[in-house]
């Protein structure tokens, strides 16, 4: 497969017969490469419930597929991801630990699945967006994305399996830091501290993605399976236990807290 035609299908459209779009999630295949894409642009991508179970089942749709070896994970619009839709919150705190076992589920599926997953990211990614971002294997930061885990200031805890993830791949006295000042990773930090290698300008980043998938698609599928697998065996041992906790501490921080987290999430501030 070319670059070129590859840059090409980033964005499907209706009128492409290999892609799945009801309107919040986009899912393409072609030539062993999926494109998801998050398709909310209007609403910053923020995760409503609906979002989220059509993100499921295209999840399911990769993982199922044989042909697929590589997924580049992207989003529309001027930011990755905002985290929670603030209009779409449960009221009940096995509502809400139920919601949070689903992003769980999605995020342990990203790391788990024997396909090699890329995070194109963009702008804003907060709390559940930075969460989603991390379980890809490999990060790709435009000059201008944030990773931002404002929990703490939420009266909240890190949810969608974040603080595993963010420790095991940033380290434990930089995630510490992060998660309990409510503090922001932008693109030169995470090159900085090794949680990316790649951050390129922001009006190249969709293309940037294209090529780097293009390039993983030439190599041999078993050594790049063996090798996400050899990888992750380590820290995701202890991935489970850490989100059981998780679930049952949101929904008891969501109690204590005494209402929906109806934060300013949306544009970064907290």
């Amino acid at each position: 497969m070319s670059t070129l035609l590859l840059i090409g299908m980033l964005m499907p459209t209706p009128s492409d017969s290999h892609a799945s779009s009801t309107g919040l999630v986009t899912l393409a295949k072609k030539d062993g490469l999926a494109v998801l894409t998050l398709n909310r642009p209007d609403k910053l991508n923020a995760l409503s419930s609906a979002m989220r179970a059509e993100f499921g089942r295209h999840l399911q749709t990769i993982q199922d597929d044989p042909g697929i070896r590589v997924v580049l994970l992207q989003a529309a619009g001027r930011a990755f991801c905002v985290g929670a839709d603030n209009n779409d919150m449960p009221s009940a705190p096995f509502a809400w630990r139920e919601r949070i076992m689903t992003a769980q589920r999605h995020h342990e599926a990203i790391v788990k699945m024997d396909k090699v997953v890329i995070a194109s990211v963009q702008g804003a990614a907060v709390g559940g967006g930075a969460s989603l971002a991390l379980a890809a294997d490999i990060l790709v930061m435009s000059e201008d994305a944030t990773l931002r885990f404002p929990f703490v200031r939420l009266g909240l805890i890190p949810d969608g399996g974040c603080a595993h993830l963010l420790r095991s791949k940033l380290g434990v006295p930089a995630a510490l830091d992060l998660m309990l000042t409510g503090g922001s990773l932008d693109a030169g930090e995470a090159r900085a501290r090794g949680l990316t290698r790649r951050v390129v300008p922001t009006d190249a980043l969709q293309s940037r993605s294209g090529e780097l998938a293009a390039e993983l698609l030439k190599l041999p599928r078993e050594a790049l399976m063996l090798t996400k697998s050899i990888n992750r065996h380590g820290w995701h041992q202890a991935m489970a236990g850490a989100l059981a906790h998780e679930a049952d501490a949101f929904a008891l921080a969501s109690v204590v807290r005494g209402q929906p987290p109806a934060a300013s999430v949306r544009d970064g501030r907290g």
